[in-house]
């Protein structure tokens, strides 16, 4: 009984197997068939109907052949006119004797001017002089006048004024050089402290005048310089011990000269300290100039202002 039931399970077994295999069979098949593309049953053309020629026409009654794309310009007609137009009241050309009409200004061929002596003529009475009539003349003419005076203003103030603004503008801009007089005169001194020590370059040594009211003492310059500033050394030394010694200038007059005799004068009112003070200005060709003392610090018991130093600067 085991072995019959053995058989029999294994007679499923294979039945079930062989029943999935169909299956399985059926369904590749049904995919096949649904990618094939089906396909119409052919059928027959219909023929093309004939097409019918014409007969060959004459070349008389078409045009002639042209390349593609060129199409042949027509001819010009030359007409001939037999009316000739007036010429009555034109000018001839100057130039090339072409005639225009006379309301023309220019030749119609050359492009000479026709009416060259009028022309001339309207210029020259354009230019001439005639008095002005009415009011909008005369405010013209005004105009003009006043356009005139103030362009000679102009003119005026530059040749006056021109040079001193260049002077100015050069003064500024240069450095200052010292320069050394060639002649120092005094109106009096004392033995020993002559005038020329002003300008010896030592402020240890001093001019010391007499007993004169007003004591000057004068530097010369054989070429006409510029002055640009003049720095005054009072007493007897720079050194502030020493500088009380004697008596120093409070009031200073300076006067310079040019060649011609123009003489400037200027005020240097010195404080009463030791050491340089300077003094600005700017006077040209100068070739002299005068330093006067007016007054005097501590001009007691017989003293008398000195002056240690007198140094001059110019323009280069």
């Amino acid at each position: 009984m085991a072995e019959l039931a053995a058989a029999s399970a294994v007679a499923e077994v294979a039945a079930e197997r062989a029943m999935a295999a169909a299956r399985e069979a059926a369904e590749t098949r049904n995919r096949a068939a649904a990618l094939v593309v089906p396909i119409a049953e052919a059928t027959d053309r219909p023929v093309a109907t004939p097409v019918v020629v014409p007969e060959k026409v004459s070349g008389s009654d078409q045009p002639g052949a042209v390349l593609p794309g060129r199409p042949t310009a027509p001819r010009p007609i030359l007409r001939e006119f037999a009316d000739v137009p007036d010429t009555t009241g034109e000018i001839a050309c100057p130039n090339c004797g072409t005639q225009n009409p006379a309301d023309r200004t220019f030749c119609r061929k050359c492009g000479q001017a026709l009416h060259t002596e009028q022309a001339a003529e309207k210029a020259r009475r354009r230019f001439r002089f005639r008095w002005p009539k009415g009011l909008g003349r005369i405010r013209r003419l005004l105009a003009v006048l006043a356009i005139l005076i103030l362009v000679a203003a102009l003119i005026w103030a530059g040749m006056t004024y021109g040079p001193r603004a260049v002077d100015a503008v050069r003064d500024r801009m240069a450095t200052p050089e010292l320069v050394t007089p060639d002649a120092v005169t005094a109106s009096s001194s004392t033995r020993g402290h002559a005038p020329n020590l002003v300008s010896d370059g030592l402020s240890n040594r001093y001019w010391e005048p007499g007993h004169d009211k007003k004591p000057w003492v004068e530097l010369t310059f054989t070429k006409p310089i510029r002055v640009l500033s003049v720095i005054v050394t009072g007493g007897v030394s720079p050194q502030q011990q020493d500088y009380a010694r004697q008596g120093r200038p409070a009031d200073v007059h300076l006067e310079l000269w040019t060649p011609d005799g123009t003489r400037t004068e200027k005020d240097l009112p010195m404080v009463d300290r030791a050491g340089p003070q300077t003094f600005e200005m700017a006077v040209g060709d100068v070739t002299r100039m005068r330093l006067t003392v007016e007054s005097g610090y501590g001009l007691t018991s017989g003293k008398v202002p000195s002056m240690a130093e007198i140094e001059v600067f110019r323009r280069p």
